[in-house]
């Protein structure tokens, strides 16, 4: 499959994550989910989508086929060419939907937000304390006011450090993918179908 086709797969279920985790507040109840979930949702849900992300990005980039040679261009260029591609192709998806979603937040869900985090904080909180009680120097543990701080809808500023996450996010998965594809490409065509003329 060609590089393209891969990475708009494996964008759409990289996008299907980003969204579980930038959207949670439209399907998660904070007084009906247990307090523990709740918490780790809040406390990993970025790097979940992150790692994930990255995850996909580099499947994308291995299960590309070149599918179009240029003359002249040895398999090892044609396949680092596609790697990167897909890979990219697959954090361009997740970043242009996650502005969009940060955009939402901000404006047509900001109300939605500042519920969801009226009704998570003091369950954040409680685990936390529960959790520190068990410990003989607990760290110092955020109040409840500042963990519904925390879970505030994101201001017009921050639409500027999305679009800063956009760029660097395809960085990281492109160099991934160019990392896969120098490592296919010392494999050698022998690793998949040859590319098609044309």
């Amino acid at each position: 499959m060609g590089p393209l086709r891969i990475g708009f797969f494996y964008g759409i279920i990289a996008v299907v994550v980003a969204l579980a985790a930038d959207l949670r507040f439209l399907f998660l109840d904070p007084r009906e989910v247990p307090d523990w979930i709740l918490t780790a949702i809040e406390g990993f849900r970025v790097q979940l989508a992150l790692t994930a992300t990255l995850f996909l990005a580099i499947l994308a980039a291995i299960r590309t086929r070149p599918t179009r040679v240029d003359p002249g261009v040895p398999y090892r260029s044609l396949v680092l060419r596609d790697c990167v591609l897909a890979a990219t192709l697959v954090a361009a998806m997740v970043g242009f939907v996650l502005f969009v979603a940060t955009t939402l937040n901000a404006t047509l869900f900001a109300d939605e937000i500042r519920a969801y985090a009226r009704e998570a904080a003091p369950s954040i909180v409680a685990y936390n304390e529960k959790v520190a009680g068990r410990l003989d120097d607990p760290p110092p543990l955020p109040t409840v006011s500042e963990v519904k701080e925390d879970l505030q809808p994101p201001v017009p500023r921050d639409l500027g450090r999305s679009i800063a996450n956009f760029v660097l996010r395809a960085l990281v998965a492109g160099t991934a993918g160019a990392l896969v594809g120098v490592i296919r490409g010392r494999a050698g065509p022998s690793d998949g179908p040859k590319p098609r003329e044309g």
